[in-house]
């Protein structure tokens, strides 16, 4: 099974001039042909005639899609967004509680979305977030990533797990911590974390995809390619054993 995260930056690319066009991901996604599609900073404005630009991807791609709001900005929805070949079984928003705002720093409201689906795997929870810039947003976030995962396994123990997103940490970040110590991230596979951040000449790791137990990434991507500032990682996925 074929995964991918991307922070898609609202359409923008990382070229000059900068231009605004969904077609430039859609084009990415396309090439790589992936099973499920965990997008961030994606919009839910009305774009040729269908009302959310996840929802437009997913015409264009021929993908089932599933659009997880966390703010309103310039009076339209804005969050997290699945794309995906196979049918869900379920999918709805989890709130990250918003800190107190004790400094100066740039808040946002933060959400995790999570979906259910049969994949190839089996049966599949699917966790996509974009965590905040500030520690307190990050501290909440993993918080409620890591009660996600626990509610889970607690729920239904031999479930197959998969986080993706832009979580604005590198891997060194003790934040991290919890989250390392109850999944894998697939790009140390290949005996090194690969950045991500900025396209075309990535220098930080701050995209992520974990995957639990029992599962192993056959092969590993991170095209250099600028429809976004972000570099998507495209991840090979299948069971042991």
């Amino acid at each position: 099974m074929r995964i991918m995260t991307y922070n898609i930056q609202s359409g923008w690319n990382n070229e000059k001039p900068r231009e605004r066009n969904y077609d430039f991901a859609c084009g990415v996604i396309r090439e790589y042909s992936p099973d499920i599609v965990g997008l961030n900073e994606v919009g839910n404005k009305t774009i040729a005639g269908i009302p959310s630009h996840s929802g437009y991807m997913g015409e264009k791609l021929g993908m089932n899609d599933f659009f997880a709001p966390a703010m309103i900005i310039g009076g339209y929805p804005y969050g997290n967004a699945m794309l995906t070949k196979y049918e869900l079984r379920s999918a709805h928003i989890v709130t990250i509680p918003n800190p107190p705002r004790v400094r100066r720093g740039f808040y946002e409201p933060r959400c995790l979305l999570e979906a259910l689906a049969d994949t190839d795997i089996g049966e599949t929870s699917i966790l996509i977030s974009h965590f905040g810039l500030v520690e307190s947003e990050q501290i909440n976030a993993v918080k409620t990533v890591c009660d996600t995962i626990d509610r889970i396994r607690l729920e239904a123990p031999k479930r197959r797990i998969i986080l993706m997103g832009d979580l604005n940490m590198t891997p060194d970040d003790e934040k991290l911590r919890p989250i390392f110590s109850r999944l894998s991230e697939v790009t140390f596979s290949v005996g090194s974390p690969l950045p991500t951040h900025p396209s075309p000449e990535p220098r930080s790791k701050i995209d992520y995809i974990f995957i639990s137990d029992g599962l192993k990434a056959d092969s590993i991507n991170v095209p250099h390619v600028t429809a976004s500032d972000h570099c998507p990682i495209i991840a090979d996925i299948s069971s042991i054993g």
